[in-house]
């Protein structure tokens, strides 16, 4: 092999040398570039999704107010029309009149009850009867007293418990009995009595 021949193999080994270096050193500064740009880049990137999270509360904002929806007023109605005339006023005279016309009131007068007249109430005669069965009670009466005291209606009102001395006092009281009528102020009216009779065996021995 010749000298020259090993000059340009040497030569050739150098600069493929050169070019892989320049290569290294070229790729190695194009990545440390590109390291910077891109570690920027994505930092910028997270900033702004960030801030774009972080956003505040949107105020939502109260629904507008309904329309103010006026009602309209009825149509109008005229107010029906009557024809007629009035009453004339009555005369105050006639009313003057009516007016003294109207009686007053009647004060109420007091009722007076009817009472035994003269020297009082005769004795009924003792049933034979009852004397000798030993009957006697005490009999209610119910008399009903006419406008000049006689007794015009009787009734028992409760029983002696013997018939015989009811009967007897209801006959005596129709036949012999006199009172003065009940008062109305001073005038006599009829009414009824209650009047009660003892029938005792003792008085009729007298």
């Amino acid at each position: 092999m010749s000298y020259h021949t090993q000059k340009s193999t040497g030569q050739r080994s150098f600069g493929l040398l050169f070019v892989v270096i320049f290569h290294i050193v070229l790729i190695y500064g194009l990545a440390s570039g590109l390291a910077g740009d891109l570690s920027s880049k994505v930092s910028e990137v997270l900033q702004t999704k960030v801030v774009e999270e972080i956003k505040p509360d949107e105020v939502v904002e109260p629904p507008p107010p309904p329309p103010d929806t006026k009602i309209p007023p009825p149509d109008f109605v005229p107010p029906p029309s009557f024809d007629f005339v009035p009453d004339a006023p009555a005369n105050s005279t006639a009313i003057q009149a009516v007016q003294h016309a109207v009686p007053k009131p009647v004060e109420p007068t007091t009722l007076t009850k009817a009472k035994p007249a003269g020297k009082g109430l005769s004795r009924p005669e003792y049933p034979s009867a009852s004397i000798r069965l030993g009957e006697e009670g005490l009999v209610g009466l119910q008399l009903y007293i006419s406008e000049d005291g006689r007794v015009t209606e009787a009734k028992v009102a409760s029983s002696s418990g013997f018939e015989r001395l009811d009967d007897a006092a209801v006959k005596h009281a129709q036949r012999s009995w006199k009172f003065v009528p009940c008062m109305q102020g001073d005038k006599p009216v009829a009414c009824w009595l209650p009047l009660n009779f003892r029938w005792k065996i003792e008085d009729a021995k007298k």
